[in-house]
């Protein structure tokens, strides 16, 4: 009689849902008195109530006794929700071999499958499944499209997604956040966003009603607590499936229409750390920067160990070239995160950015204490480095990165360094081990540059020749490349194609200061003075602060007998460099044998003696002097005595 109430009242609390009174209720009636299928039952409640070691217990004694497809599809439900998914899929091999005909076996199986990334059995079974089962249909095709996006089949995922939201009255607001995603996939963007309006506004209705909608989930999908409480917190952290619109719109380059989603998603969730930061940077993609830097900083001084936001808001500064405002980020970054190395490896950029290159190499020399294993950080030392010509320390620190990763850049980038230093046959090597490691280099316009490069410090004009050629047969609208095969050229005394090659790169870019002073040299060299002229004056009035230009015009005035221009432009000479000692010697030859001014020879006589480079003691400046043509011996003896009386033997620059 006893056991007869207990088994009543076990089965009324059930009924009831109160679960915790039921069980205790069961263990009055004791499961020995239980029959397979309400021992299957009272399993399925120890495990709900949190209680699952014990559910395991009675599964496995039912078990011990006969085979029974139910309890071994329980047992693997639990096995499943425990992580166990080996138990779990030899328990449903158990069923399915009792028996094959209920889907529920399959489909717990899938789920296992699926949790093991076994995609093409999880694949198998849920086909199975659908074979099985008639009714809700909607939420298998959800788990099947799900694999299938995992192993890239996107348009198989679509197919089931959209055959899970084909009626509309079943479906739940997943359903077409995952047939978005497969379309967005697919490259179809529009679709992708007609599917997820839709979406959105159910799930917008549904999380304004009770318990965030989880009835009308249970309604759709008949999943169980756990399973639907996992679908709400899936739509919150996707904030309600406004932030992949977002990117959505991004993608089809509607920036204005990404910020609106983003905005929106901020009216539900305005505490929302990521949607802010998406905020600021969208702010800054569409020219609002004032407005981002407000959104960035309030989320800076809302999340002090949040680093995104200190990322995020250096990225703005520095792409509006507010320098100073970057490194102060930066630094800021670096203070709450010290021992992180992307935030030393952006401060050191920043420093260099801001010309702060002491500073640069100070942070990069802790980054490569901190991190020594990663080559990037030795190649952004080497790269200030060589800003600073400290050539031979860059060389080492590419070297240090070589030894981590052989890469071709890298050896490049040595090239250049060893280059800088003349060490041509050690860069050639360089050039020629990045080849090895990367053939498309020689299909590439900047190695036949480099080699030319290094082939003129060689002095193989005719290699350099060849390797320029090559460069612009891959590149023939770049300028650069004209330029230094019109150099290479002028110095093999090819003048006439230096000329043409200084004539084809001005005809691409109209303006180019080396390629007009070059062009100005050659027709000097060619004895064309007015050609030389109009390129010489035109020079000067693209780069006025070049001394040589105004050298060389002085030449030319000088060659046509414009003796008063060419004393302008040597005065010009010297008011920009009061050092250019050979400015002094041309103009005192024109003042000795134009214009007969034996003082003002003088003058320019005494500086460049002065000024000139000699080799010893001062008397090894008096013998240059005697060697120096076209002045009479009364000149040299009166240059000789003013330079001893305004600077006596003091050694200038010698």
């Amino acid at each position: 009689m006893l056991y007869s109430f207990a088994r009543w009242m076990a089965k009324k609390l059930r009924k009831q849902q109160k679960l915790q009174q039921s069980i205790r209720w069961h263990e009055r009636w004791g499961t020995k008195r239980m029959s397979p299928a309400e021992r299957v039952d009272y399993a399925g409640m120890l495990h709900e109530c949190g209680r699952s070691a014990q559910a395991i217990e009675v599964l496995t004694n039912l078990l011990e006794q006969t085979g029974n497809a139910h309890a071994y599809e329980r047992r693997a439900h639990i096995y499943n929700e425990l992580g166990q998914e080996e138990e779990a899929i030899a328990d449903l091999n158990a069923a399915i071999e009792l028996d094959s005909r209920p889907y529920l076996y399959w489909y717990t199986r899938a789920i296992s499958h699926n949790n093991r990334s076994e995609y093409e059995q999880a694949i198998s079974d849920f086909k199975e499944v659908l074979k099985r089962r008639e009714d809700s249909k909607a939420s298998t095709y959800y788990e099947l499209g799900n694999v299938y996006m995992k192993v890239g089949q996107f348009e198989e995922a679509e197919a089931c997604y959209r055959s899970a939201a084909s009626e509309s009255a079943k479906a739940i607001p997943h359903y077409y956040f995952r047939l978005s995603q497969a379309l967005e996939r697919l490259r179809r963007l529009d679709e992708a966003l007609d599917e997820l309006s839709t979406g959105i506004s159910l799930q917008r209705q549904w999380r304004g009603q009770e318990a965030r909608g989880a009835a009308n989930y249970k309604e759709r999908t008949k999943y169980s607590p756990a399973a639907i409480a996992t679908f709400i917190q899936t739509a919150e952290e996707e904030f309600d499936f406004l932030l992949f619109k977002s990117k959505l719109h991004e993608a089809t380059g509607d920036i204005d229409e990404a910020l609106v989603a983003i905005e929106s998603a901020l009216e539900g969730y305005p505490n929302a750390a990521e949607l802010q930061l998406r905020k600021g940077n969208l702010l800054r993609r569409v020219q609002r920067p004032e407005e981002a830097a407000s959104v960035l900083t309030q989320l800076m001084e809302s999340n002090p160990l949040w680093l995104p936001a200190y990322m995020e808001l250096s990225a703005l500064y520095r792409s509006e070239e507010r320098l100073e405002e970057t490194v102060q980020v930066l630094q800021e970054a670096k203070l709450r995160f010290p021992e992180h190395p992307i935030i030393r490896f952006w401060l050191t950029d920043a420093y260099r950015d801001a010309g702060r290159n002491e500073e640069a190499l100070k942070e990069s020399e802790q980054l490569t204490g901190l991190e020594p294993d990663d080559p990037l950080n030795w190649k952004q030392r080497a790269e200030i480095l060589i800003d600073v010509d400290r050539y031979g320390e860059a060389d080492d620190a590419y070297s240090q990165a070589l030894q981590l990763e052989e890469s071709a850049d890298f050896y490049m980038r040595r090239s250049y360094s060893r280059f800088m230093e003349d060490r041509y046959e050690e860069a050639l090597m360089d050039i020629q081990e990045a080849i090895k490691l990367d053939e498309g280099l020689l299909k590439q316009s900047k190695t036949a540059y480099a080699l030319g490069e290094l082939y003129m410090g060689i002095g193989n004009w005719k290699l350099a020749d060849s390797e320029y050629s090559r460069a612009l047969a891959l590149e023939p609208d770049n300028p650069q490349i004209y330029d230094r095969r019109a150099r290479c050229r002028f110095a093999n005394e090819r003048m006439a194609e230096a000329l043409e090659d200084c004539n084809r790169g001005l005809q691409l870019t109209g303006t180019h200061p080396r390629l007009i002073w070059l062009r100005g040299l050659i027709h000097y060299r060619l004895d064309d003075l007015e050609g030389a002229l109009t390129d010489l004056l035109s020079y000067v009035g693209l780069v006025p602060d070049d001394s040589q230009g105004y050298y060389n015009l002085g030449l030319v005035y000088n060659q046509l007998d414009r003796h008063d221009d060419a004393v302008g432009a040597f005065t010009k000479v010297i008011a920009l460099n009061p050092f250019d000692a050979q400015a002094y010697l041309e103009r005192a030859s024109l003042w000795y044998h134009h214009f007969f001014d034996r003082t003002r020879a003088t003058d320019d006589l005494a500086q460049w003696l002065l000024y000139t480079e000699a080799e010893g003691h001062v008397g090894d400046r008096f013998e240059l002097l005697d060697e120096v043509r076209g002045f009479d011996d009364e000149m040299r003896e009166r240059a000789k005595e003013q330079y001893l009386n305004s600077y006596g033997s003091t050694r200038y620059l010698s």
